[in-house]
């Protein structure tokens, strides 16, 4: 990266007479003298409160170019919202403008409070020509850099979303990078846009340590706040799969080899624990993605191995499925999760919804029911009951067993005297 920089800026040096103005623009700021001698008098204007405004639209730019004299337009725009998008008859263009500031407006770059917030120009017409709400800010493309960033080393993203601001120090935030892999991760996201200047965060701050000096970040609007949640979660399924290929041996012979209480201890500390809280939020539906995409990942290369989520069954939906074809002898696992609820209780469903009717061609079904908890963000206990076929085809249901962690933190099995 800094090789092709400095090649650039090599070409503009020889061509100084032929340049009288050169306005470059980029993700990231480098320090420029490492580059050439021919960039040490660029001004970075990037917080300079004259420059503030010059880009994105204002609320009286959206007013004049979008609302004064067109009626007629936005009369439309509001029908198929009405229409297509849940919003009531008595929504009114008044709220229309309150909703496109919510969405799509925010961005701010001065520390001066009289500055006016921008709005994202691109979002904006794309909602005009639309005529509906959109994520256009990330489908226009991420930065590179932030989703190599991420990928690198996803627990640098640890982001506060409660917080309405972000602290950061004043040299920490202009000093400029000297390589892609020294931004400290909050100007780094305000390079690439999912953070922008607060004014009012040192008022809004109460650390009783806070400085004047400091500078403040936000998430500009709910477009590149929800945009960040969705780069997030779709490179933390790709890691949660990666994870899960580390275990396929070594998981797939505890299975075939009925040793419940290790298969339990790898989901609890190889699947959840390194999920943790960035993956897990406390849904019955975020245990099963992260269990799911680690077990997907466990049997990636085992062809023998199929699994499934949410997959039609009897009267209801499997939370996973796994089947395993190894030679003859199929045998199909059936999951069922629930949040904070005894692990029976899950087993008890996966038998009144006919969980595993569908699947009578096997030779085995394994019924597993798992009490996830939403405090500890793990599972807890769990209940084993395998189904054997006799020798005249039919079905032989065996007493469940019955597993909890103990004070160590492990699966063991519970013996009932």
């Amino acid at each position: 990266m800094l090789a092709v920089l400095s090649s650039f800026f090599k070409v503009l040096k020889g061509s100084q007479k032929d340049c009288k103005f050169i306005f470059v623009t980029g993700v990231t700021k480098f320090h420029l003298s490492g580059l050439t001698s021919g960039a040490n008098s660029a001004n970075d204007i990037s917080l300079h409160e004259d420059y503030a405004e010059m880009l994105g639209y204002t609320d009286k730019d959206i007013e004049k170019l979008f609302f004064n004299d067109k009626h007629t337009y936005i009369n439309t725009v509001i029908i198929n919202l009405r229409e297509n998008w849940y919003k009531g008859e008595s929504y009114t263009d008044e709220q229309l403008k309150q909703e496109l500031k919510d969405y799509y407006n925010g961005y701010c770059f001065s520390r001066n409070k009289g500055i006016k917030r921008m709005y994202n120009p691109d979002s904006i017409l794309k909602f005009f020509r639309d005529k509906a709400f959109g994520n256009y800010w990330s489908n226009s493309g991420n930065p590179a850099i932030l989703l190599q960033q991420i990928r690198n080393d996803i627990n640098r993203f640890t982001i506060a979303w409660n917080k309405s601001s972000l602290a950061i120090n004043k040299l920490d935030f202009e000093n400029l990078a000297g390589s892609l892999s020294k931004i400290p991760l909050l100007p780094l996201m305000y390079q690439t846009g999912y953070l922008t200047l607060d004014p009012n965060g040192f008022k809004e701050d109460i650390r009783e340590d806070k400085n004047a000096t400091d500078y403040y970040l936000k998430f500009p609007n709910e477009e590149v706040r929800s945009a960040l949640k969705s780069t997030l979660i779709k490179i933390m399924d790709e890691v949660q799969e990666e994870t899960g290929k580390q275990y396929s041996t070594s998981i797939l012979n505890t299975l075939r080899n009925k040793k419940w209480s290790v298969f339990l201890n790898y989901i609890r500390s190889d699947c959840l624990a390194k999920a943790g809280y960035r993956f897990l939020d406390k849904t019955e539906r975020s245990f099963q993605r992260a269990l799911y995409l680690f077990l997907n990942g466990v049997f990636h290369a085992t062809h023998d191995m199929q699994t499934s989520a949410e997959s039609d069954s009897g009267i209801g939906r499997t939370d996973i499925v796994m089947e395993d074809h190894r030679n003859d002898q199929r045998a199909v696992y059936i999951f069922e999760l629930k949040i904070d609820r005894p692990a029976l209780e899950a087993l008890t469903q996966i038998h009144s919804k006919d969980y595993s009717i569908k699947y009578g061609s096997c030779s085995e079904k394994i019924l597993i029911g798992i009490t996830c908890d939403a405090a500890k963000l793990n599972i807890t206990e769990a209940i084993v009951q395998v189904h054997q076929k006799d020798e005249q085809d039919n079905f032989r249901e065996v007493v469940y067993t019955h597993f909890t962690v103990d004070q160590s933190g492990y699966f063991k099995e519970v013996i009932n005297q």
